[in-house]
């Protein structure tokens, strides 16, 4: 088999962008990354311990994305009117450890 150049390269441009508790804000903001084309994976993350026991705090739901879709991802956000309020802004490097 013969290798490419683009073989060796490994790429991470991957950024957690925002996360969501509802299901209901997930599947709507899922729509508008589909409309908008913007590629995105899913992360979900489980409550810690303390907030079981103490908050009942729901699983949060991350969306992870393409750091070269950022300003097209921001106007999807700013597109969903009142659902606005229940996104929570991350916009750091991700730091997923998939082994790719």
């Amino acid at each position: 088999m013969v290798e490419n150049e683009y073989s060796k390269v490994k790429v991470n441009n991957e950024m957690d962008f925002c996360s969501v508790a509802d299901t209901g804000v997930k599947t709507a903001l899922e729509k508008a990354f589909m409309k908008a084309r913007v590629s995105y994976f899913l992360r979900w993350e489980k409550p810690g311990f303390f907030s079981k026991v103490f908050g009942g705090a729901k699983p949060s739901i991350v969306f992870c994305i393409n750091s070269a879709q950022l300003e097209t991802a921001e106007e999807v956000i700013k597109g969903l009117g009142d659902m606005e309020s229940d996104i929570k802004m991350i916009r750091t490097k991700s730091n997923n450890k998939t082994g790719f």
